[in-house]
Parts: C-alpha cells; sequence; structure tokens
C-alpha cells in the first residue's frame, strides 16, 4: 500500500486530492484506479481509500475509514544528534532516523559542533519522504536546538538513554519493557572528555560503542537506531 501526504487531512475528509507535487510521485509509483492507498497528515492521522479517479493533473481518493498512530511504533526513542555541519549529511541522517521510527528529533550544540543552525523546513520535507517511503504516519518534532547543558536536564525524562562513543563499552541487550529511550550521537568532533564525564553521573546513562571501527556520526545513528529496533521488535 502506498503512502501519501495531506497537510489538511481531517477526519471529516471523505474524498482527497492528490495535485501537484505530490501527484509526480503518485504518478512515478504507476498507482492504478481502485487501488488501495493510505493517505497520512504527518501527525498521526491516517485515511485508508481507494482510488476513485485519475486525471491528468490529480487523482481523487475516496476514503473508506480512518487510523490514528498508522505504522508508529509502541516505544519512544528520541535522538539528540550533534548539528553536522555538512547540510547533506544532517538530512540523511535525520531521514534515515525517521526510516528507523524516531519519535523526536533534538538537534544538539556542544563543544565540538562547527554550526548552530540547521533548516528546518528542509529538515520537514526530509520528512515527508520518509513517512511515505517507510509505511508511518507521524513526522517526528524536530526541536530548536538544545545546548549540552539544555539537553542533560533532560535526561531525567527517559527510561534509559544511550551515548555513543568510541571509549563507551559494547553495546549490549537492554530490559525491553523500557519504553522512553534517548539516543545521543556526538558532531563530528564528538563529546569532550568533560561532556562524558557529565554524562556518567547519570545512572540512567550508558557510553556505548559500536564495533571496532569509528563511525561518522550519521552512521552511528543509523547504526544505533537498528539495534534499538532490532532488540525492541524481538
Amino acid at each position: 500500500m502506498h503512502f501519501f501526504y495531506c497537510e489538511s487531512l481531517n477526519r471529516s475528509s471523505f474524498i482527497i486530492r492528490i495535485s501537484g507535487e505530490e501527484f509526480k510521485h503518485f504518478r512515478a509509483l504507476r498507482v492504478g484506479k481502485s487501488e488501495l492507498v493510505a493517505i497520512v497528515d504527518g501527525n498521526g492521522l491516517a485515511g485508508i481509500g481507494f482510488v476513485k479517479e485519475i486525471s491528468g493533473k490529480e487523482a481523487l481518493i475516496e476514503i473508506n475509514h480512518y487510523v490514528e498512530n498508522l505504522g508508529e511504533s509502541d516505544w519512544v526513542v528520541d535522538l539528540a544528534l550533534g548539528i553536522l555541519d555538512s547540510k547533506e549529511r544532517l538530512e540523511y541522517a535525520f531521514e534515515k532516523s525517521v526510516e528507523l521510527r524516531i519519535s523526536n528529533f533534538l538537534p544538539l550544540i556542544t563543544k565540538y559542533t562547527l554550526r548552530n543552525s540547521f533548516d528546518k523546513s528542509r529538515l520537514f520535507k526530509k520528512g515527508i519522504s520518509a513517512i511515505k517511503q517507510t509505511g508511518r504516519s507521524r513526522i517526528p518534532e524536530i526541536l530548536d536546538p538544545l545546548s549540552f547543558d539544555a539537553l542533560y536536564d533532560l535526561l531525567k525524562d527517559y527510561d534509559l538513554v544511550l551515548v555513543s562513543d568510541f571509549t563507551g563499552k559494547r553495546f549490549e541487550p537492554f530490559n525491553s519493557e523500557i519504553k522512553k529511550i534517548l539516543l545521543v550521537v556526538g558532531p563530528e568532533g564528538g563529546f569532550t572528555e568533560k561532556e562524558l564525564a557529565k554524562f556518567k553521573k547519570k545512572k540512567n546513562v550508558e557510553i556505548v560503542k559500536l564495533g571496532n571501527y569509528k563511525l561518522r556520526s550519521e552512521t552511528a545513528a543509523v547504526c544505533l537506531l537498528y539495534l534499538i529496533n532490532h532488540y525492541l521488535q524481538m
């Protein structure tokens, strides 16, 4: 079943028009008349329906029923990632993290962060593309940049915090009853010794490394999310 995005979707909608850029995506997928599709609003609402009509500029979808949180995880997994100097690498990390079901994205400013800002609108567009590709109905909330101290104050809100660093211990399975997890990955230069020492003061924080090779930040984020998904779904 193919997914399409409609920001104005609501439960009173019975016919949805797919046009513009979204219709180009519709055409590229070669969706046919009477085919079952999902229309999502990015906030967790999904309308399931059939293609009623296709013209040269738009398609009409007749909604059969609505579903909340279609394709979403039962766990809250947030990602705090040091803002990367390369916007392409940051967007890649965000897009793949959306596919791997993060709930919220926390851009992080640390000692070694080279940039303090990013284009939120571009990330949002990447999020739309990712939820359609991977079949989910919610775009993760993209927070404003957080300082290290601001992030540190949030650690208490999580059952488990995993900080990726090459100096940490090997990743090991954890208690699957944990429901709220924060993954923390530093920028290109990683974390300072002072920052790591501060993390270690928290009982719910574990410093982990992902094998014997040093990884780029975006690679570490994707690998860590894959491992979390693997153990949560076992």
